[in-house]
């Protein structure tokens, strides 16, 4: 038997919020104190969890003695004193067992409804509030589901993790107690233990619902029910429906523990047994070694679980995704996709160009550089851990290497412009193309410079690879072998660092002034237009045809089952909107290919549909964003 010793202590004050690890813990006949002793009912005291409002468990709870504070990244804070609650109180119901709750006030209730979005009440387990476990009425419990206290294991997390295609963390689980040093599930076998001078019984498994698909980073359920699915498929009781991980616990004296303290095994109990169905030809290691033809997911979203996070520099973090199920991804170096980022019940679209190369098709990686005020930047940078979810589209843009590329190429970046780069120039490496490459990006300082280590040993590796850099605030370093210039980008130092410049196609990437400044310089130094290639983050909204006709047609969305009127110079997707019919879109000016649909019958024009292809077209694809109505149409939206 394993050497088990308490790894973690966790409290979550009011039910479902993020839990609060800490040190060190009294035990009470109840449970840890401070856990669990809000609870956050509707105005007719039926109890609301994080199973249905996932939003709650990115509240945030700081204990000042009796005083307890919340927080959330949407609104100010709010501090609890129960020494101000009104003697007044609400009845309840948790799972069967009748309670009343006594009411936090006025203020209290407005600002958790202000945040939920909908009447909510907040209730204190006070003075005159008693509970008792259903099946052991002898032993008294707070607000938690049955039991007062839930102990998981490092390696039982350890274990599932291993048949996931990318881990989840303990908090998908919210313990009281995590432990180390058993094997996975030997926790399955305790009945009675102790941990310090405090002795627990461990009576029944813990049988976990949906809530476990709730990321706690994210804050919102899994679109295929993860870890729940695969869980399901090696621990659910036999002839049963329920699936276990953890065991319930009841203190039966009260006292003191803390981490690093051993756990003694006083009395054990037959373990359950499980079905293993689940089959290793599902594990990722697997669908791996036995590729697949890679695939675009430009028709229908694709899910994509976070297996890495990389931090780049202070404010740029790259993410790497498989896609669930695992699948091989098809792109064009250079071109971007479209994350689907569901914020506060609303689903938002951003593109963000693939920094990672096709050459390597089993994950893919976005590059995000966190923008002030920027919404989806900091939500990516916030809530997006490994093991986290994400719907995307694509690929999309025309912003990509080309069949007929020139062999010498000059790559201009500028801040997070340097995504599209970073693809292009590892898909070269990567494939060893004999390609002659000068590499030039323009940041604040060094500290600003994205991958460059990855790239200064990559120009090491392959001799057509060469770097340089300017810096617009901070001095070059000699640290660096590259060839580094202090000063903003100007014609004077693209001919110090690449004096061939003329002879290259060249790909220009960054904020909108530093391409405008860029292109100036190059087209007024003689480089022919058809060897500048600009990619951008700004896209203008389409604009009907010239000839665009205020005639009125008729458009059937057959999906939705709605007839409307569109105007001959209104585009498809204002036409939904108008509607009522939500459809998904992002860049609205053709070249993310977010709105790509059917067209079933009748005669478009679509002036400014980059994202589509050669075989889009032939397949009667279009793009809802830029394509306006010649006739009566029928669109499959």
């Amino acid at each position: 038997m394993s050497k088990a010793v308490v790894s973690d202590l966790l409290i979550y004050p009011v039910k479902s919020v993020a839990g609060i690890s800490m040190p060190k813990a009294s035990v009470l006949t109840a449970g840890l104190a401070g856990d669990r002793r809000y609870l956050i009912t509707k105005p007719d005291g039926t109890f609301v969890t994080g199973r249905t409002h996932p939003k709650i468990t990115a509240i945030i709870s700081i204990y000042q003695g009796a005083h307890l504070t919340l927080s959330h990244e949407d609104t100010e804070s709010m501090t609890l004193n129960p020494e101000s609650f009104a003697d007044k109180y609400q009845n309840s119901n948790i799972w069967g067992t009748d309670l009343i709750g006594q009411e936090c006030g006025s203020q209290a209730d407005r600002w958790i409804s202000d945040l939920l979005g909908e009447p909510m009440k907040l209730l204190y387990f006070g003075n005159k509030s008693e509970r008792f476990i259903k099946q052991h009425p002898e032993n008294d419990v707070g607000f938690a589901d049955g039991f007062p206290l839930l102990i998981t294991a490092e390696s039982s997390l350890g274990e599932l993790n291993r048949r996931l295609l990318a881990p989840v963390s303990m908090a998908n689980f919210r313990p009281n107690i995590t432990v180390s040093g058993t094997l996975p599930f030997e926790e399955d076998g305790w009945s009675l233990i102790r941990i310090g001078d405090v002795r627990f019984e461990l009576p029944k498994p813990c049988a976990r619902c949906v809530f476990t698909t709730v990321d706690p980073f994210a804050h919102a359920a899994d679109k295929i029910l993860e870890p729940l699915k695969t869980l399901t498929e090696f621990r659910q009781v036999p002839d049963g429906k329920d699936v276990i991980f953890g065991e319930n616990m009841i203190p039966l004296n009260t006292g003191t523990i803390q981490v690093g303290d051993p756990i003694e095994i006083l009395k054990t109990k037959s373990k359950p047994h499980y079905i293993d169905n689940w089959a290793p030809k599902s594990a990722r290691m697997t669908a791996h070694l036995q590729p697949k033809a890679a695939e675009t997911f430009d028709q229908n979203p694709i899910l994509l679980r976070c297996v890495q996070v990389i931090d780049e520099t202070k404010d740029v973090k790259t993410f790497k995704f498989t896609a669930d199920p695992v699948k091989r991804f098809s792109y064009q170096p250079g071109q971007f996709l479209t994350l689907l980022i569901p914020i506060n019940g609303e689903v938002i679209s951003r593109c963000y160009t693939i920094s990672s190369t096709p050459s390597r098709p089993d994950t893919i990686t976005i590059t995000v550089k966190r923008v002030k005020n920027g919404r989806v930047s900091n939500w990516l940078h916030h809530h997006v851990a490994v093991g986290s979810s994400v719907e995307a589209m694509g690929p999309a843009g025309v912003f990509h290497l080309k069949e007929n590329q020139k062999k010498k190429i000059l790559m201009i970046s500028g801040g997070s412009g340097i995504t599209p780069m970073l693809s292009m120039t590892r898909f070269i490496t990567d494939t060893g193309l004999d390609y002659d490459i000068h590499f030039h990006h323009s940041s604040h300082t060094i500290d600003d410079l994205i991958a460059w280590s990855e790239l200064s040993l990559l120009s090491k590796q392959f001799p057509g690879l060469e770097l340089s850099y300017n810096t617009t605030q901070g001095v070059p370093s000699s640290s660096l072998a590259e060839h580094g210039i202090k000063g903003r980008i100007s014609l004077k130092i693209l001919k110090e660092v690449c004096p061939d410049y003329l002879e290259r196609d060249v790909f220009v990437c960054g904020p909108d002034q530093f391409m405008a400044t860029v292109q100036t310089h190059l087209m007024d130094s003689g480089l022919p237009e058809n060897q500048y290639n600009q990619e951008s983050f700004t896209i203008e909204p389409t604009l009907p045809p010239e000839d665009g006709s205020t005639a009125s047609y008729s458009i059937h969305f057959s999906k939705s089952g709605v007839t409307a009127e569109i105007k001959g110079n209104q585009a498809v997707l204002d036409a939904a909107e108008a509607a009522g019919i939500d459809i998904p879109y992002s860049c609205r000016g053709g070249l993310c290919g977010t709105c790509k649909s059917e067209l079933k019958q009748g005669e478009i024009t679509a002036p400014n549909a980059m994202a589509l292809s050669e075989e889009d077209t032939k397949n009667n694809l279009f793009l809802a964003c830029c394509s306006f109505a010649k006739s009566d149409i029928e669109v499959d939206l």
